[in-house]
């Protein structure tokens, strides 16, 4: 669970509304954050599993190839260990593979990735709209 506009919402759903089944088109860099883009626009930060600080920088031009194409198919909870044996709980994107061959791809993130992901406009899970004057308003404003 996470907080999204003052709301606990589930970090899976969340993620399954905006871009489940969504292909990633490409992959950016803007500062220290690596973002995957699907097809519908979403920008998905990638953030640690277990500091949710952005994932080291990687080989941009190698990680795009292999994930271009790749659809967002489940999420999924798994425990980890560090090296001091401790116990981690992981929030884990499961990507589809690109071909017959292919294997699927899991992608260890924070589950934070729902907070700070941007939508596009038109999400309805995106920033809400501006309010509009209410009719009694638009009436006031006509009269004088």
């Amino acid at each position: 669970m996470v907080k999204i506009k003052d709301r606990l919402q589930c970090a899976a759903e969340y993620l399954d509304h905006c871009i489940g089944q969504q292909p990633v088109i490409d992959m950016i860099q803007q500062g220290q954050t690596t973002y995957y883009i699907f097809e519908n626009g979403h920008e998905l930060p990638l953030l640690c599993f277990c500091c949710a600080k952005p994932l080291a920088t990687m080989d941009l031009t190698d990680a795009r190839r292999d994930m271009q194409g790749r659809r967002l198919v489940s999420m999924s909870m798994g425990m980890v260990y560090n090296e001091s044996e401790e116990e981690f709980l992981q929030f884990r994107l499961e990507f589809s593979g690109k071909g017959w061959f292919s294997k699927t791809l899991f992608v260890p993130v924070a589950p934070e990735v729902a907070v700070k992901m941007r939508h596009p406009l038109g999400c309805a899970y995106g920033k809400s709209a501006p309010k509009k004057a209410s009719g009694r308003k638009k009436a006031k404003r006509r009269k004088r």
